[in-house]
């Protein structure tokens, strides 16, 4: 089965409805076939906490999941509006603790870094690659100079991952541009508008997981 988790209804509603509603507590989960492939949809709410509280819970329900497919939109810096990723990397951006001499971004115990295996981006190699950062907050402001995308559920889904050891992608669509004029009345009208978009890169992702 794969397990494909999502923070808000509106960026799959053109996929909940090709499946069943299975469960609304404690999250609204869906499951059926898609694209002949056993499916189960869980839409985990916003944030780190939500996101990997959700994904636990279904991991532990259902141990014989093969794979994870966060799916979502994000803000982006030096990207394009619109433009579809997926995540070669994913740290946090809002982890400091630095003080104990561990790296930016790093939770004590675990990488400051989770990658997306290889062998898979090298399935999707059509797709552009990028880095995810994840937080607790709306980005408005750069993090840093380089290109990227950023969420507030990347890292903490590919951090259960990484701790029930199941393989991990996420897809991403930019919705807003860090540090635009209209950011937020971009992503205002983004936020219900890219479920196709999202929907059309799960399919390409699918046709080879």
């Amino acid at each position: 089965m794969i397990v494909i988790i999502v923070a808000m209804q509106s960026e799959v509603e053109a996929l909940t409805s090709t499946l069943n509603l299975k469960s609304t507590h404690p999250y609204n989960t869906y499951e059926g076939k898609y694209q002949g492939k056993d499916v189960m949809l869980i839409i985990s709410g916003i944030g780190k906490t939500n996101a990997s509280s959700a994904l636990s819970h279904i991991l532990t329900l259902h141990p014989e999941t093969r794979f994870i497919i966060n799916v979502g939109i994000v803000g982006g810096h030096k990207v394009n509006l619109y433009d579809t990723y997926l995540v070669s990397e994913v740290t946090y951006h809002d982890v400091d603790l630095t003080i104990f001499n561990y790296e930016y971004g790093q939770i004590p115990k675990y990488p400051t870094l989770y990658f997306t295996d290889t062998k898979i981006l090298n399935k999707l190699e059509n797709f552009k690659q990028i880095r995810l950062y994840t937080g607790d907050i709306f980005s408005t402001k750069p993090i840093n100079p380089n290109p990227y995308i950023v969420d507030m559920e990347g890292a903490s889904i590919y951090q259960v991952a990484h701790s029930y050891k199941y393989p991990v992608l996420a897809i991403k669509v930019v919705s807003d541009v860090l540090g635009s004029h209209d950011q937020m009345e971009i992503y205002k009208k983004s936020e219900t508008e890219l479920s196709n978009a999202l929907l059309d890169a799960l399919d390409k992702v699918l046709e080879v997981i």
